[in-house]
């Protein structure tokens, strides 16, 4: 890669990483517009989301090994062409099960360069200072979900149609290929290496150290994709709120992740990731039984934040664990971040599967996938880490 400056590197690789939550978030006020124009339940459409991490997990697994061999840019490019033409078919989508299909075609894309991000920061950095990296990123593009959703709502209430927020995301992915194209120069490879896909992922999955972070990871962040999954119909449904406090809920759980972030971006500096990562799960855990002793509970002024704090827990387990993790695997970063990405959207899916299917008409299976994911996750990490199977 060429010389760039830090800061424009980390602006660069913010906008492309925000291309995944910007097409979660940006649809969800539109939810229930989409389910009457084209004539199914709200449920139906929500699945959408949980169908859209499984595209992601797919192109990450698919995109990893490959940009490990050829390079990162051509994948990113490949990537982000295949999410912009997705993008502006489903414009044009009336059907819910044509529509699954190419939002799951969208997240492939996504997935293919997004996987990228965190293997450009492992090829140029390492320990604390891909810590700090990642941290950097993560607090520019939690600012793609906090605004995702008034945007979102916006072009709802001024366009009337919600195809307007797909048109809207294909235009934002032409843009970032043409910004990332012109800026991010890659050299050439002078030796040739293979795809070996099934290798890279054999040797990531039976070391064990980083295979006890990666699990410790996808458990402990699932409860965030069940909150994610299901935060329309909790806000609006369960708790009662109109759209405008619905997105302000919503934003407010962002404005909490990306404080913690820039919070553990300045404490990494002094602190060792792994110390972090431990207080962001122990934390986790805690606000995780609070929340779900209130699982009766309809009064938005507890629950709200609650949430918010529980995701704010989160900005400092991502980019910890990301950069141990990726330390081990210096050569096969992108398909080691490929096999976190499938497994932590896996799950994540999952998580909001197994939500709406024991759904009883109350927050009681949601808290119950929060707090069990979040006492399991910790549980791996802590035990290991005093078995001293895991070292910083």
């Amino acid at each position: 890669m060429n010389v760039i400056s830090e800061r424009r590197l980390v602006f660069i690789l913010a906008a492309l990483s925000a291309i995944t939550p910007l097409a979660i978030d940006m649809y969800l006020p539109a939810i229930s517009n989409m389910s009457k124009a084209i004539g199914v339940d709200e449920s139906m459409v929500s699945v959408s989301i949980s169908i859209f991490f499984l595209g992601l997990a797919a192109g990450q697994l698919f995109g990893g090994p490959i940009s490990d061999a050829y390079g990162r840019k051509p994948m990113v490019i490949a990537g982000l062409a295949l999410f912009c033409i997705s993008s502006f078919v489903i414009v044009f989508v009336d059907n819910v099960y044509v529509l699954w299909f190419f939002r799951f075609i969208q997240a492939f894309g996504g997935g293919v360069a997004t996987v990228n991000v965190s293997a450009t920061v492992r090829d140029m950095f390492s320990g604390k200072d891909s810590a700090r990296i990642f941290s950097m990123i993560g607090s520019i593009t939690i600012l793609a979900p906090l605004i995702a959703p008034p945007l979102g709502l916006g072009v709802i209430l001024i366009f009337k149609r919600w195809e307007t927020i797909f048109l809207i995301l294909g235009i934002y992915s032409l843009l970032a290929l043409y910004f990332y194209k012109r800026n991010v120069i890659i050299s050439p490879k002078t030796e040739k290496v293979k795809i070996t896909p099934i290798r890279n992922y054999i040797d990531i999955l039976t070391s064990s150290k980083p295979m006890i972070l990666i699990i410790a990871l996808v458990v402990s962040s699932s409860g965030m994709y069940a909150v994610l999954t299901f935060s329309s119909v909790m806000y609006e449904k369960y708790l009662g709120l109109s759209k405008p406090m619905f997105i302000l809920c919503f934003s407010m759980n962002i404005a909490s992740l990306m404080i913690a972030s820039r919070i553990n971006m300045r404490l990494v500096r002094r602190i060792s990731p792994l110390r972090l990562l431990k207080f962001g799960m122990k934390a986790q855990v805690l606000i995780s039984i609070i929340l779900f002793s209130f699982y009766s509970s309809t009064n938005p002024y507890i629950i709200a934040p609650l949430i918010a704090l529980f995701i704010g827990t989160l900005g400092f387990v991502f980019g910890n664990a990301l950069s141990i993790v990726l330390d081990y695997f210096p050569k096969i970063s992108g398909s080691a971040n490929a096999v976190i990405g499938v497994l932590q959207y896996s799950v994540g899916a999952f998580a909001g599967f197994l939500v709406g299917l024991l759904n009883d008409g109350s927050l009681f299976p949601l808290m119950c996938v929060i707090m069990c994911s979040s006492i399991i996750g910790a549980a791996i990490l802590l035990i290991s880490v005093a078995r001293s199977k895991v070292l910083a």
